[in-house]
């Protein structure tokens, strides 16, 4: 199989460590190693320093493991599987679909939710969001239409990027409902699950509610340690895990010791992890708030009720992929357009995560002034 270029990802490469200011992160504010280490109870501490750099268990460390299922309601340790973030995706969609599958998917979305299944020659339909006056929306009757006697898997993404868009607790029950109904597969991306402004609007994972649920979560986004490469998979169903445990022997076998270590001390302190990117969020979106009132005929922003990013719209003849273009040339700002996501429209994707954001605006005003205006 030969996969097509990823986009996103060929974007950032070319840009995200060389532009001094960035309006489109997806993660949350990373940590520092001293920063993370300060988290460590003594006996965590000692752990790490004296710390065998050996192969690790190939399901994960069980500790690990344990910390993860205590976050979900329900779940055991073994029912847990550790993976790199995007290796997670990958293995459930290569251990689980086969050509000619129809497959239910988000869209748009991160790329390889889709395209793994696409290049493997399912059939997919498309389940795609509208705009509303405050945000954005998915419409579970729209759902509904899609899901055939033969589709095989339903692929979701809540919250969800880029949109930044959460279902109602009743909405969510509907999809599970559906997936229940058919006895799909049900892929749910979770990655930016916990950072809820509201935590009343926190839903259940997909495991907790659904025994064929494969859900997908990790440390990369609202828990601020994306450089640990530490992520999971969770399913009640053993067959299915087993499945992904035995392509993991063709990917990483086993995690990085020194990064579990470190996730087991992330994940015994995520309700501090949170609140601390929940802070940073909100401050972000306050000072964005500010920003973009000032246009209100150039930009319109949906304002993410979790996770840490959403779209903009540019409301200018200029079009979007020409605007990121030119301010990252001239002012170092990068913004991750539309297009790049397979997103319609003339809009690009702003990150409230990073304690910079507020820097970016500065330039990005010198922008509208030399351009738009």
């Amino acid at each position: 199989m030969k996969y097509p270029p990823f986009e996103i990802e060929n974007f950032f490469r070319q840009y995200e460590f060389s532009s001094p200011y960035q309006l489109s992160a997806s993660d949350c504010e990373p940590l520092t190693l001293p920063e993370l280490l300060e988290y460590a109870s003594p006996a965590r501490r000692q752990q790490f320093e004296s710390l065998w750099l050996g192969y690790t268990e190939a399901q994960g460390h069980p500790e690990l493991r344990a910390a993860i299922a205590d976050m979900h309601a329900g779940i055991e340790p073994q029912q847990v599987l550790t993976v790199v973030p995007e290796e997670g995706i990958f293995l459930a969609m290569n251990a689980h679909l086969n050509a000619g599958d129809h497959v239910v998917a988000i869209y748009p979305a991160f790329q390889s939710l889709y395209e793994i299944a696409r290049v493997k020659g399912c059939e997919l339909s498309y389940w795609q969001p509208q705009r509303t006056e405050d945000g954005w929306d998915f419409c579970v009757d729209e759902l509904a239409a899609l899901i055939r006697p033969d589709t095989r898997m339903l692929i979701i993404n809540f919250p969800h990027n880029p949109t930044g868009y959460l279902p109602s607790q009743a909405d969510f029950a509907r999809i599970i409902k559906l997936a229940s109904a058919r006895g799909l597969l049900l892929f749910s991306d979770e990655i930016y699950r916990f950072a809820e402004q509201d935590p009343a609007t926190r839903l259940p994972s997909a495991c907790e509610v659904y025994e064929r649920a494969i859900v997908l979560g990790g440390l990369s986004k609202c828990f601020g340690a994306p450089g640990l490469r530490t992520g999971w998979l969770i399913t009640r169903d053993e067959r299915l895990l087993n499945e992904c445990q035995e392509l993991k022997s063709y990917t990483t076998i086993c995690a990085s010791a020194p990064s579990e270590i470190m996730a087991i001390i992330a994940l015994e302190n995520w309700q501090a992890l949170v609140g601390r990117a929940i802070d940073i969020v909100q401050r972000n979106i306050a000072s964005a708030k500010a920003f973009f009132g000032r246009y209100p005929d150039l930009f319109w922003v949906g304002y993410p009720r979790c996770g840490t990013i959403s779209l903009a719209e540019l409301r200018a003849e200029m079009p979007v992929s020409e605007f990121a273009a030119a301010i990252v040339r001239e002012q170092g700002v990068m913004a991750l357009p539309g297009n790049i996501m397979h997103f319609a429209g003339n809009y690009f994707r702003l990150g409230f995560g990073r304690r910079a954001l507020p820097q970016a605006f500065e330039p990005f005003e010198q922008f509208i002034h030399d351009h738009l205006l």
